[in-house]
């Protein structure tokens, strides 16, 4: 597995890893959006064997980061992704971590196993649709575990 900063030549395996996420009023698959997250350097694609396999998107919002998007297709992925998102913060002194959603996915088990100790539901939050918020405080004496990004 080789997790790096997503490239414009990504675009489409991104497009098609987010199609998941997707709603009636969201498209979270949207090439333009997805484009300027790469452009910005905060989309992150986890690839093997030449196939997307995960796609995290790491907003930096007031002193913390959101991951605004998370999709693996493969066990262990979204973890691998996760643990990057922790490193990044670390690296950048950033000491939050956090995201939103949608109660339809179901996500709250693998927040809480990934150390995400705030959790709360907001009914009707986003789009009319509840939606939890999780977040974790990053722990600031761990030491940053990769050198670069394709270790992982």
């Amino acid at each position: 597995m080789k997790i790096q900063i997503a490239q414009v030549q990504h675009l489409n395996d991104i497009c098609e890893v987010l199609k998941v996420l997707d709603t009636e009023k969201r498209t979270f698959s949207d090439k333009k959006q997805n484009l300027f997250f790469i452009s910005k350097q905060w989309c992150y694609v986890a690839m093997e064997s030449g196939k997307a396999e995960g796609v995290i998107v790491l907003e930096p919002t007031e002193g913390s980061y959101n991951i605004y998007t998370l999709v693996s297709k493969k066990k262990g992925v979204g973890k691998l992704l996760v643990n990057l998102a922790i490193d990044i913060c670390r690296k950048n002194s950033i000491p939050k971590l956090w995201c939103w959603s949608l109660a339809r996915y179901e996500a709250g088990g693998f927040y809480k196993k990934m150390g995400f100790s705030e959790s709360f539901l907001l009914q009707k939050q986003w789009d009319s649709e509840d939606c939890y918020f999780f977040g974790k405080l990053i722990n600031m004496d761990s030491k940053v575990s990769y050198n670069n990004i394709e270790e992982y």
